[in-house]
């Protein structure tokens, strides 16, 4: 089983700069956020946000991702035995489900279930917004992360996905980080440096 490690949460929450740390540190494969990269060519070609129209592509596109990812997880070695290398989401298709319910309301639709991850291959690392906000062309809601943040962590609880919150400066949280990643795969292999 590849072991999955979803970074969750609300914009400007340190998802990104976590996900690079922690893909570095194990030396896994990171799955970029694919609603980043699509709203930002939607903000420059159109000058919109991302709105309902988009929630089809934005799907597909992260679900693209996912597969992709997935498939380079699996390293085959010269004595013939597969490698299996842990996978960092940045964000993933529950996040975009957050979202989705959080901007366009129930009536958005729902996810596909053939895009969602079996919950017992995942670990989430929940997002506190306790660092500074930076505006870009994508963030526009600086004072809502925390009610963000409980939508979040509610939908975890929902889902019963296993989480951990991390929180404070990048040591502590790679410190966390490391710790839930460590407990529940204690095969990982750290990247030397």
């Amino acid at each position: 089983m590849i072991p999955q490690i979803v970074l969750f949460g609300p914009e400007c929450s340190g998802k990104t700069t976590l996900a690079k740390k922690l893909q570095s540190h194990y030396h896994g494969i990171l799955v970029p956020e694919y609603l980043r990269t699509y709203g930002q060519a939607v903000w420059d070609s159109e000058q919109r946000g991302v709105d309902q129209r988009d929630v089809a592509h934005l799907i597909k596109g992260q679900y693209q991702l996912e597969e992709t990812a997935l498939k380079d997880a699996r390293t085959l070695k010269s004595e013939g035995k597969i490698i299996e290398k842990p996978v960092f989401y940045d964000t993933n298709i529950h996040q975009l489900a957050v979202y989705f319910d959080y901007y366009f309301g129930p009536k958005w639709g729902e996810m596909p279930l053939n895009v969602l991850p079996e919950k017992d291959q995942c670990v989430y690392l929940l997002t506190r917004p306790d660092i500074p906000w930076e505006a870009d062309d994508l963030r526009d809601r600086p004072l809502e992360r925390e009610a963000l943040f409980s939508i979040f962590e509610s939908y975890l609880n929902d889902i019963q996905a296993d989480f951990v919150t991390v929180s404070g400066d990048l040591e502590t949280r790679m410190a966390t980080a490391c710790s839930k990643i460590n407990q529940t795969w204690p095969q990982l292999h750290v990247k030397k440096t």
